[in-house]
């Protein structure tokens, strides 16, 4: 069965804010779990590499600009 079943929710649907954000950069493992990667954290370190979701303030958030 593969690891994204219809059931299982996506990184994206379970993100908060990082589901619209333009820093945000879903990450799949090899085993397929998804995680959601900060890009802010490269160069500000007020900011986790992989943040606790849902994420629901976040002072860098930016709109996707499909959001």
């Amino acid at each position: 069965m593969p690891a994204n079943s219809e059931k299982e929710p996506h990184a994206r649907d379970a993100a908060g804010l990082c589901a619209r954000c333009k820093h945000a950069q879903i990450v799949v493992s090899e085993r397929g779990s998804q995680f959601v990667l900060c890009r802010l954290s490269a160069t500000d370190p007020r900011f986790a590499k992989y943040p606790r979701l849902p994420v629901l303030m976040c002072p860098g958030y930016e709109p996707n600009s499909n959001s």
